[in-house]
């Protein structure tokens, strides 16, 4: 199983976007395979990842990415318990040297419950445990 967070579903949605053909690559690479049983997401990455397509590249993007996601073609959802939520803010408090979102925690929770030990993403909050695939970029910050 492998978690995908917010930046490579907009990457995978905005053509716009300067790791748009690095997600379509990963894609294409599991062309054939029944996706949500190999990929994994929370329903927090969902929000978050409507919510930059809407702000990003507009409304109607939003809407096509949430029923995409919603329908669970590219990956399966798992929907955090307020006990996982709660477990993710602890991991936020203690790691305030880190510039880690609260979603970001919450995948991390996630991924450790789950025995997830890699992620599509293209930031490197996700290094400091996870292997990344395809991982920061040129323009990463």
């Amino acid at each position: 199983m492998i978690f995908v967070d917010t930046g490579f579903f907009f990457a995978l949605a905005s053509a716009k976007d300067p790791d748009h053909e690095r997600a379509r690559e990963v894609f294409r690479s599991l062309q054939g395979r029944r996706l949500p049983d190999l990929l994994l997401t929370t329903d927090h990455v969902v929000f978050e990842s409507i919510t930059l397509a809407r702000y990003k590249i507009g409304h109607a993007a939003a809407v096509s990415m949430g029923e995409q996601l919603y329908s669970e073609q590219l990956a399966r959802i798992h929907w955090a318990s307020p006990d996982e939520q709660r477990a993710a803010f602890e991991y936020f408090r203690r790691h305030q040297d880190q510039r880690y979102s609260a979603v970001d925690c919450l995948s991390f929770v996630t991924m450790l419950k789950h025995g997830i030990t890699e992620a599509f993403a293209f930031d490197d909050d996700f290094s400091h445990r996870f292997v990344l695939r395809p991982g920061p970029g040129p323009h990463a910050r």
